[in-house]
């Protein structure tokens, strides 16, 4: 009965090993090396399809878009670029402003300055207090034309006080001067 037990043993043995042999030869994935990966700024920028570039719309999105009108300003404009400025409050308010790289808002404390970027030549900024419209600024980017503190900027616009609009001129009346009469001798 011994010999009966140590095969029953024997053979469970074999059978355990057999099937943990399977089981982690199973789950063996073959070990392949991980695809090399650039850092390169300049080698990955819009070298495959995950990269957007702004400047090179992608050709499936139109079909046909070539055949589309263009006005004319956008056909002469020039690649966009990055245009840097300043722009000082010379209120006593604290003004706000939004920003147009994002859905943010800048706020100027007063009398202060902060720089501002655009990323057009022109643009229309509407400034704000209390959350309603008080200054309106028209800015033009000339580059690198307007020093301010050691650094050259693009263009520079104040905000000043509204002034209330001067009323019409209007001479003073001429006084009468009465003219007494000399008794006669």
């Amino acid at each position: 009965m011994n010999k009966k037990i140590i095969a029953v043993a024997a053979l469970a043995f074999l059978c355990l090993g057999y099937v943990a042999a399977n089981a982690q030869g199973a789950g063996d994935y073959s070990r392949t090396p991980a695809p090399a990966v650039s850092t390169g700024a300049s080698k990955a920028v819009g070298t495959t399809d995950l990269f957007f570039d702004p400047l090179t719309p992608d050709p499936s999105a139109l079909p046909g878009g070539g055949v589309l009108p263009v006005p004319a300003n956008l056909r002469d404009n020039e690649t966009p670029r990055r245009y840097t400025g300043i722009i000082k409050n010379k209120t006593r308010y604290e003004v706000s402003l939004p920003s147009e790289n994002s859905d943010g808002t800048l706020v100027i404390p007063p009398h202060s300055w902060i720089e501002y970027t655009m990323w057009t030549r022109r643009a229309n900024v509407t400034a704000y207090h209390d959350g309603k419209p008080f200054y309106c600024l028209k800015l033009y980017a000339d580059p690198r034309e307007y020093p301010f503190m050691c650094e050259k900027y693009d263009f520079m616009a104040e905000i000043v006080k509204p002034e209330p609009a001067a009323g019409k001129y209007k001479p003073m009346k001429k006084r009468q001067r009465r003219v007494k009469k000399q008794p006669q001798v």
